[in-house]
């Protein structure tokens, strides 16, 4: 591969790298008795406690109507509950049961363990550059540059 990759080259190298490691993502959940998405929602509820469906909403990054249709689904399994937000009425807070404590667990683990699977092959340098990268874009996206 010669050093004169174009943007177009990057992205699509990136683009399947990241449908790759979303299947392989994907099938190592359900071999956990998870879907992908159930366990976004459960590793976000143990990494920032309860909340309202809105705000998981956002930092996940769904639709608020997928929220509330996997939540529903969890809530059956008795994964998690919803209550009543005593700041609006309107709104649920929804907060992991000790079954969705244990749940979101095997989902960090089997998450951490494909991480490991798919980086480890490089070197922490090599880790470290990738990160600034991908920061670099990230923080190019933030800027909005790309919706003018």
């Amino acid at each position: 591969m010669s050093n004169d990759v174009s943007p177009l080259e990057a992205g699509q190298a990136y683009g399947e790298l990241h449908q790759q490691t979303h299947r392989i993502m994907d099938r190592r959940m359900a071999a956990a008795g998870l879907s992908l998405g159930r366990a976004k929602v459960l590793m976000r509820l143990a990494a920032h406690g309860p909340m309202n469906q809105a705000t998981l909403a956002g930092l996940l990054g769904f639709a608020p109507r997928s929220v509330t249709e996997t939540i529903d689904g969890l809530e059956r399994d008795g994964l998690v509950t919803r209550t009543e937000d005593p700041r609006d009425r309107r709104a649920r807070i929804v907060e992991l049961t000790d079954a969705g404590r244990d749940a979101a667990e095997v989902a960090t683990a089997v998450r951490s363990k494909i991480m490991d699977e798919v980086f480890g092959v490089l070197s922490p340098k090599e880790r470290s550059q990738l990160v600034a990268l991908l920061g670099t874009v990230r923080t190019n996206l933030a800027q909005g540059e790309l919706d003018s």
